[in-house]
């Protein structure tokens, strides 16, 4: 969502170092706080399953449910959609790549309506993940699932156009990929201006995801450095922790 909070630089000791630009989400920090508990619990296979559930290195599929939309709307709502997820791919040089399939295949899935609030305040878009592991036969998978709900109209009903709801769209992607909330107009993570919305992440954002995605990268090799995998009769690690 769009909420108020300060725009700092964060340094997170105990890691590799990494001075975070823009504003890193509280549960992103909880996140690498886990994948390194478990690291040094030894239970690295499990470190690099909840590691990989932050990088989501399989395409993200996405799916659109219009919602109350009108049909005259959904064009524009499908754009903004598709001009969000080609903002962020650009900005991190092909690193994600996002699918648009049908809702069933979909595991982040998009919801349009003209009355999105949370906790009764309306908003212009909120986001729900979760990001957990699986422990199968073949080994740990790293399980990624997310629902955003997006504004189609303003505080005045209004219809939204596609500028805003790109705005909004790039915002929560930016949540998904560990960002936090900015409390000035300019960056993506900042509030909405219905005046002037915000096409693409800025340098800074597009920085502190790739710094992000660096630490649990980080982590991944630290943990495979001391984790003895279990290969099966042809060859690959049967415990899920080298597969991507």
């Amino acid at each position: 969502m769009l909420p108020v909070m300060a725009l700092v630089t964060v340094t997170v000791s105990g890691y590799t170092g990494a001075k975070f630009r823009a504003n890193v989400h509280p549960t992103t920090l909880s996140h690498l706080d886990l994948v390194r508990a478990k690291a040094q619990s030894g239970r690295p296979a499990d470190a690099i399953g909840y590691a990989e559930s932050m990088l989501m290195r399989d395409n993200l599929r996405v799916g659109i449910d219009y919602g109350d939309t009108p049909e005259g709307q959904r064009s524009s709502a499908q754009q903004a959609v598709e001009q969000a997820v080609a903002a962020w791919e650009r900005g991190l040089d092909g690193e994600v790549k996002f699918q648009i399939v049908p809702m069933d295949e979909a595991n982040i899935k998009i919801h349009f309506g003209s009355d999105v609030r949370l906790k009764g305040e309306i908003v212009s878009g909120y986001i729900n993940w979760s990001r957990s592991i699986l422990r199968t036969p073949q080994g740990i998978k790293p399980l990624f699932k997310a629902d955003i709900h997006l504004r189609t109209t303003d505080p005045k009903g209004n219809r939204m156009n596609l500028d805003c709801m790109r705005h909004t769209c790039g915002h929560e992607f930016g949540h998904m990929f560990g960002l936090d909330d900015a409390n000035i107009v300019g960056p993506i993570m900042g509030p909405l201006d219905l005046r002037k919305p915000v096409k693409k992440p800025s340098e800074a954002e597009v920085d502190t995801v790739r710094s992000i995605r660096a630490e649990f990268e980080s982590m991944i090799t630290e943990a495979r450095g001391t984790h003895a995998c279990r290969f099966a009769e042809d060859g690959k690690c049967s415990c899920g922790c080298c597969a991507h």
